[in-house]
């Protein structure tokens, strides 16, 4: 039996920091690995050069054929450690979309938009296969290669980019729905790419129109992205449907499989961004798997795949009528909802199962190789705390701050006792 590790995170922390995605994408990971008869360990390392030197330590003491890592922090500690052993990074994301919602009120755009690059640098330059979470990424992820020279100048010389979209993670639970009325979920953080906004005005119209509908959120706030949240509390503060809304916060798993229970539809609303564009939406797998009609706004690949198989209803962005017409929708007629739900049972036990959309990372798994090339191209921004990295950081926040606050910030990096500090 093969022995692989899975470097990402088991969840150990709480999800309220931001790490939800590569909780759930660690998750599906290992399910698949195990299923297929693989011996998986999991290690959650610390961000950066620490999470590298528990990695070696690790490899001291453990033997395995191949490493499995997800991005984003846990894949860079993988390759700052630079194993010798082929590595597989999930690029969990396009990292640089997601940092570039964020923004620069604070000042600090330049600086996280550096240290996310030297992330996406890394992780480019040391996998020796890679997959991602869309299909559309996946063509992002074979450019960056292009672009660094890591595919050589020969056919030949081609680096695997499969993209592994999220799928159920192991059998349908046909959701029993427990709660009278209609209830309406939306679980999982308030990104930045969460349009709270256009989800509000839905629910407030449709309660105006149907006293028996009540709405439930799970998750919520997270470090950096806490101003969506933080609204959509206001919102409701100020509606005189607010004894309506129920806003849990992050819960035990055990409660959010309450909610799932009484679930009757369950609801994502994204912004027109790049990030909508190439990512992906984890959350409404978890809905779909249980039987629960997936409501969301475009722009995803996973609401093409809504659409395209009617696992539920999708609205074009920014358009609240529409969202709340596909809610009136569901409510009126008992037998789409059920419809929606057989479609998907067949989804999930097809073309959205795990066992199918693993099998190029099971494949390799079976007879992983390291593909040691030489680049032609130059990373964009250097490794994370190396001298020329900090050298970049330096120069930016020069420009940016000024001096002063560029040999603290650079300072910080150096010395653990400023750290702390310079973080907040």
């Amino acid at each position: 039996m093969t022995d692989i590790l899975l470097i990402g995170d088991d969840g150990s922390r709480s999800a309220d920091r931001g790490t939800g995605a590569c909780i759930a994408r660690t998750a599906r990971f290992r399910h698949a690995l195990e299923t297929a008869g693989f011996r998986v360990s999991v290690l959650s390392p610390s961000e950066g050069a620490g999470g590298a030197a528990e990695i070696n330590q690790f490899l001291r003491e453990e033997s395995f054929t191949g490493i499995v890592a997800i991005s984003p922090f846990p894949a860079e500690a993988a390759a700052i450690a630079d194993p010798d052993l082929p590595v597989w990074i999930d690029m969990n994301g396009t990292h640089p979309a997601e940092i570039q919602l964020q923004g620069n009120e604070d000042g600090k755009g330049g600086e996280r938009l550096i240290r996310i690059l030297a992330l996406e640098n890394s992780l480019l330059m040391r996998g020796d296969a890679f997959s991602t979470p869309s299909r559309r990424q996946a063509f992002a992820v074979r450019g960056e290669l292009l672009l660094l020279g890591r595919m050589g100048s020969q056919s030949k010389e081609i680096i695997k980019v499969e993209p592994i979209p999220n799928c159920s993670m192991g059998n349908f639970e046909k959701n029993d729905k427990s709660a009278p009325g209609f209830r309406i979920i939306s679980t999982g953080s308030f990104n930045q790419w969460f349009d709270e906004i256009t989800l509000f005005k839905a629910l407030e119209s449709v309660m105006e129109k149907d006293e028996s509908i009540d709405f439930i959120s799970t998750g919520g706030r997270i470090p950096f992205s806490p101003k969506k949240y933080d609204n959509f509390k206001k919102l409701i503060e100020n509606s005189r449907f607010r004894k309506r809304f129920t806003l849990h916060g992050w819960i035990p798993y055990e409660k959010l499989l309450e909610v799932y229970r009484t679930a009757s539809a369950a609801v994502y609303t994204d912004i027109p961004v790049l990030e909508s564009t190439l990512g992906a939406r984890t959350r409404a797998l978890d809905w779909i798997k249980r039987g629960i009609p997936a409501i969301c706004t475009d722009g995803t690949e996973i609401s093409e795949d809504i659409r395209k198989h009617d696992l539920g209803i999708v609205v074009q962005q920014q358009d609240h009528a529409a969202l709340a017409d596909a809610f009136l929708q569901l409510i009126s007629s008992p037998e789409l909802s059920e419809n929606i739900s057989a479609n998907q049972e067949k989804w999930c036990s097809g073309e959205g199962s795990s066992e199918n959309l693993f099998q190029p990372l099971i494949h390799w798994c079976r007879n992983p190789l390291r593909i040691k090339t030489n680049p032609v191209g130059t990373v964009t921004i250097p490794r994370l705390n190396s001298i020329a990295y900090l050298k970049k950081i330096f120069y930016k926040l020069s420009a940016d701050r000024g001096m002063r606050y560029a040999v603290y910030r650079v300072c910080a990096r150096i010395l653990p006792f400023l750290k702390r500090t310079a973080e907040k």
